[in-house]
């Protein structure tokens, strides 16, 4: 169904004359992409095609994506500048796995300080990745890791967190 799409990237390129598309995926959904078995091109809002995906490898800041339904250079050259799109119901995950697009935009309560605001970004490091946090304390920075992320109810858009002291100033948003 295609409400159900999600955005997760865009072709950025071609890679090879069998067709192979190199996709950029929006900050924090290179494991969503990773876990698609079929994703889908828009190209200009007319609607989007399912492709099977064959092969996923990881290059320098993109994937390189082998699609079942293109074969060669001339198919792909016309889908560079395509939405990359995935069906969350399709992804392949284990068992409380989570995809930053399921995270963005939900409301961060700390166990201490009560709701601080937003999830609006989130970046890697090269330990773990962090989320960013924009709302009544400004902008805070937590590391996404067990210690400080506890339980995420996508139903309620809430995310738990317990964030430590030193991150963001105590004497702001009291």
């Amino acid at each position: 169904m295609e409400t159900a799409l999600r955005p997760l990237g865009r072709v950025i390129g071609t890679h090879g004359l069998r067709g192979d598309l190199k996709i950029k995926g929006h900050p924090g959904n290179q494991a969503a992409l990773l876990a698609a078995p079929r994703i889908y091109l828009r190209q200009n809002d007319t609607g989007s095609d399912c492709l099977t995906v064959q092969r996923i490898v990881p290059g320098r800041g993109w994937l390189r994506v082998s699609l079942r339904e293109i074969d060669r250079i001339e198919r792909a050259e016309p889908l560079v500048g395509a939405e990359v799109l995935v069906d969350p119901a399709s992804l392949q995950r284990d068992d409380g796995d989570l995809f930053w697009f399921e995270l963005e935009g939900l409301d961060v309560i700390d166990t201490g300080r009560g709701p601080i605001g937003r999830l609006e970004e989130m970046f890697e490091t090269g330990a773990h990745a962090v989320y960013v946090v924009r709302g009544r304390y400004g902008e805070v920075l937590i590391p996404a890791v067990p210690e400080f992320i506890g339980a995420v109810d996508l139903e309620r858009g809430t995310l738990q967190v317990d964030v430590p002291e030193g991150l963001f100033p105590d004497n702001l948003g009291q």
